[in-house]
């Protein structure tokens, strides 16, 4: 006795715009250290902003390049914290990277 059996797929895709925020990257420790960096970043270019601007009428070489530092390094330190709450996986990649070690280790030997 024979039987006849239908099978039947069904694909369907759906789009999506939203934008997933990666919140758990923020409670663990490589997070917490960025987020405290670009904390501690914007305080540093705020305090020498406010001394520059209020006991200089113009700017000299060691602030300049101490305000440059702290500038970069901030902007730097911000991306790699948006990319990695944005980007599940270029949270758990950029970890395993010589990028970080060395973008830490310039930031630490110029400020």
């Amino acid at each position: 006795m024979s039987h006849t059996v239908t099978i039947t797929r069904t694909t369907t895709t759906t789009t999506t715009s939203a934008i997933i925020i990666n919140t758990g990257y923020l409670k663990s420790w490589p997070g917490l250290l960025k987020f405290a960096q670009l904390i501690l970043g914007i305080i540093v270019v705020g305090l020498v902003s406010y001394y520059v601007d209020k006991y200089h009428r113009y700017i000299q070489t060691p602030e300049l390049f101490y305000l440059l530092i702290a500038v970069t390094f901030m902007i730097g330190t911000f991306l790699l914290l948006l990319s990695c709450l944005i980007s599940i996986s270029t949270a758990s990649i950029i970890s395993k990277t010589i990028y970080e070690v060395i973008y830490h280790g310039f930031a630490f030997l110029l400020y």
